[in-house]
C-alpha cells in the first residue's frame, strides 16, 4: 500500500474515532440524563407514597376498629404464620375442624347470600358411545371470597358424571380438575389477599381477624389456620422472593443499603432456648434504579453468614453501619465496596452535643465537627434539588466537599482527646470508617447516609410493636418472605390487595418467566399503580 493511502485511511479511522467519541458522549449524556430523571421520579414518588399513608390513615383506622372494640387495647398475640411441627404441638389443645367431620355444619347459610358454583368434568359426551354423560354423585364444599369491604362464601358442588349406557357394563367415572392455587380448601387467591394485607400490611392479629369472621360469617376459622394459610402463601410465592434478591444483585447501580432490627422468638427449639434475640436483615434498592425493591431477611442469630453467602460474588456496593459483621464480608469478596453511613457518625456527635447547656455548644469540638457535616448534607440537598446527573454530582463534590473532608479529618485525627470520654468513643468511630465513609465521592449514584434503608426498616418495627415477637423461626421466615413483597409493592405504588391476589392466582403459571409479576414490572404498574 502507497504511502498516500495509509495516510488517506489513517485520517479516515481519526475521523471515525472522533464521530464515536462524540456518540459516546452523547449516550454518556443520554444515560446521565434518564439516571437523574429515575432519582427524581423515585424520590417523588416515596414523598407521595408518605403524603397518601398519611391520608389513608383514618381509613385504616376505620378498618381497623372494625376487629378491636374500641374500650379495648389491642393484644400482642404472637400468631404470624407458624411453623407446624408436631413436636411443637404434642401438648397444645387440638384447634380447627376434626378428621372425618363435615365442614361448616354450623353455617348459617341463611344469614347471607351463596352463590353456587357446580364443577364438572371437563368431558360433557361418554368417550366410547358420544352419549351425553349424567351426574353420579355430588360433593359439596365451601370458599371464601374477598369483595370490597366484605367477604361472600360461595358453595362448591363437585360432581362426578358417568355414561348411562356404558356405565351397565363399565364403572368408568369422569371427575372434575381441581383448579386454583388451594384446591379443596376454602381458601381463595382473594381471601388469601385479605387475609395478608389485614395482617402483614393494616398490622391486625390473627386472633381479631377469626373473630371477625366469625361474627360476619359465622364461620370458626381458627387463627392457626389462617397462619397455616399464610404459611402456604408464602410458600407459593417464594419464587417472586428469591427474584427479588436475585434483581437486587444485578441492579444496574450497582448499589445496595442494608440495616438490621430485633425480632424476639417465642417458641424457641431446644437447641436454642436461651437466645434472648434474632434479626431481621434490611435489603433496599437505590433510589436511582428503576426497579425499587425491599428485602427483609430472618436471621436466627446477628452473624453475618446468610448475607455473606449472598453476596459472595457480588462486585458493587454496600451502604451500612459500622457493624463487624458487614465488615467481615469483605474478606470474603475483595470486590465489595462500602459506604458506611456518614448520619451514623453524625448522630453520636450530636447525642454529645444535647447534654451540653446551649450557651457553651459553640465552643465545642461536637459542634464544629457537627457544622462541618452540616455543610456536607447541605451541599448534598442542592445537587438533589437542582436535579443534576450522577456524574455531574461526582464533579461538585470534588469541588465543594474535598476541603471539608481535609477540615474534618485534621479534628478526628487530632490527638488531643481523653481516652475513655464520649468525645473519644464518636472520634475512634469514625476514624475505624473512615476511609469507607467517603466513597461516594467517586460515585454519583452513592447517597453518603443510609437514611432511604432506614426508612425500610421503620415498617417492620411499626408491625414489631404490634406482634412483639415471632411464633417460632418458621414463622418469621414466612413473615419477612410475605413482607419483603407487600413492602416492594407498596415502594412501587401497587394496590397491595389486588396484587396479591393477582400474584397467588398467577404464579404457578408463570414459574419459568416472573418478570411480568414483580412489582416494578410495567404490567404490575399499569394494572395496579395506585392513583395518587
Amino acid at each position: 500500500m502507497k504511502i498516500e493511502d495509509l495516510l488517506k485511511e489513517i485520517e479516515t479511522l481519526k475521523l471515525e474515532n472522533k464521530n464515536l467519541k462524540e456518540t459516546n458522549e452523547s449516550l454518556q449524556k443520554e444515560i446521565d440524563n434518564k439516571d437523574r430523571i429515575i432519582y427524581s421520579l423515585n424520590e417523588k414518588l416515596e414523598s407521595y407514597i408518605k403524603k397518601y399513608d398519611l391520608e389513608t390513615e383514618k381509613k385504616r383506622i376505620i378498618e381497623v376498629s372494625k376487629f378491636v372494640p374500641k374500650t379495648e387495647r389491642t393484644e400482642t398475640i404472637i400468631n404470624e404464620a407458624e411453623d407446624i411441627i408436631k413436636t411443637e404441638k404434642k401438648d397444645a389443645k387440638k384447634r380447627g375442624i376434626k378428621k372425618g367431620s363435615k365442614k361448616f355444619t354450623k353455617l348459617k347459610i341463611d344469614n347471607f347470600k351463596v352463590e353456587t358454583i357446580y364443577e364438572d368434568p371437563s368431558e360433557t359426551k361418554c368417550p366410547k358411545c358420544g352419549h351425553d354423560l349424567v351426574i353420579a354423585s355430588e360433593k359439596e364444599r365451601f370458599i371464601i371470597e374477598y369483595v370490597p369491604s366484605t367477604l361472600k362464601v360461595y358453595k362448591i358442588i363437585k360432581r362426578t358424571k358417568k355414561c348411562p349406557i356404558c356405565n351397565k357394563n363399565d364403572s368408568k367415572l369422569y371427575y372434575p380438575i381441581a383448579k386454583g392455587p388451594f384446591p379443596g380448601s376454602i381458601l381463595t387467591p382473594s381471601f388469601a389477599s385479605w387475609i395478608l394485607y389485614n395482617k402483614y400490611d393494616l398490622g391486625i392479629p390473627f386472633n381479631r381477624l377469626e373473630e371477625h369472621i366469625k361474627s360476619t360469617l359465622g364461620i370458626e376459622i381458627s387463627k392457626q389456620s389462617l397462619a397455616t394459610y399464610a404459611a402456604k402463601c408464602s410458600t407459593l410465592l417464594l419464587p417472586i422472593f428469591e427474584k427479588l434478591k436475585s434483581d437486587l444483585l444485578d441492579d444496574p447501580t450497582r448499589i445496595i443499603h442494608a440495616d438490621e432490627t430485633t425480632l424476639s422468638i417465642y417458641h424457641r427449639p431446644e437447641y436454642d432456648k436461651e437466645r434472648k434475640k434474632s434479626y431481621v436483615f434490611v435489603y433496599r434498592s437505590s433510589l436511582y434504579s428503576p426497579k425499587q425493591m425491599m428485602i427483609y431477611s430472618f436471621h436466627e442469630t446477628r452473624e453475618i453468614g446468610i448475607t455473606n453467602e449472598w453476596l459472595k460474588n457480588y462486585n458493587g456496593t454496600l451502604v451500612c453501619d459500622d457493624y463487624n459483621g458487614y465488615n467481615s464480608i469483605k474478606k470474603s469478596n475483595p470486590n465489595i465496596k462500602f459506604q458506611k453511613c456518614m448520619a451514623h457518625a453524625r448522630r453520636r456527635f450530636a447525642d454529645i452535643l444535647k447534654a451540653v447547656p446551649k450557651k457553651k455548644r459553640k465552643n465545642t469540638t461536637s459542634y464544629e465537627i457537627l457544622e462541618l457535616f452540616k455543610k456536607i448534607f447541605t451541599f448534598e440537598k442542592e445537587y438533589k434539588k437542582e436535579k443534576l446527573t450522577p456524574n455531574n454530582i461526582v464533579i461538585k463534590r470534588k469541588e465543594d466537599q474535598i476541603t471539608i473532608k481535609d477540615e474534618l479529618e485534621h479534628i478526628i485525627f487530632a490527638d488531643l482527646y481523653v481516652e475513655g470520654s464520649a468525645l473519644s468513643d464518636a472520634i475512634n468511630y469514625v476514624r475505624n470508617i473512615w476511609v469507607d465513609m467517603w466513597t461516594y465521592l467517586d460515585n454519583g449514584y452513592l447517597d453518603p447516609t443510609n437514611n432511604s434503608c432506614e426508612r425500610a426498616v421503620k415498617p417492620f418495627v411499626i408491625q414489631r410493636k404490634v406482634f412483639q415477637t415471632a411464633g417460632s423461626y418458621a414463622g418469621a421466615r414466612y413473615t419477612t418472605i410475605l413482607f419483603s413483597i407487600i413492602q416492594s409493592a407498596k415502594t412501587n405504588n401497587l394496590n397491595v390487595m389486588k396484587y396479591l391476589e393477582f400474584l397467588i392466582n398467577e404464579v404457578n403459571n408463570n414459574k419459568e418467566s416472573l418478570d411480568k409479576l414483580m412489582p416494578y414490572s410495567k404490567e404490575m404498574r399499569n394494572k395496579f399503580s395506585n392513583k395518587i
